[in-house]
């Protein structure tokens, strides 16, 4: 496989799994909190327990974790020289007025 399709993917994978922990974060934030917060009388939202929508934030944020460093992995030649990147002609810090 090209490694163009590989960035491809991990990057759909990315959004993919973003999308529900976001959604999962707020709703538990909001919502759902722990404690004796706003909302601590509710135990369920949209008809899903809490239990299910921290589990839910859980195994997508791991997902979307190992992603995310399959991601930075596959871009490690642009870190190792990001200093020529943002410098690309050559001059000097010292140079610019």
């Amino acid at each position: 496989m090209k490694r163009i399709t590989i960035n491809a993917l991990v990057d759909i994978g990315c959004l993919i799994t973003f999308i529900p922990s976001l959604v999962s974060g707020l709703v538990l934030y909001f919502v759902l909190p722990s404690g004796d917060g706003r909302g601590s009388g509710w135990t369920e939202y949209l008809g899903i327990a809490r239990n299910q929508w921290v589990t839910m934030h859980d195994n997508s944020s791991l997902v979307f974790a190992a992603l995310l460093i399959i991601h930075l992995l596959l871009h490690w030649k642009f870190f190792r020289n990001i200093k020529k990147a943002l410098n690309p002609k050559g001059k000097q810090e010292s140079d610019t007025p």
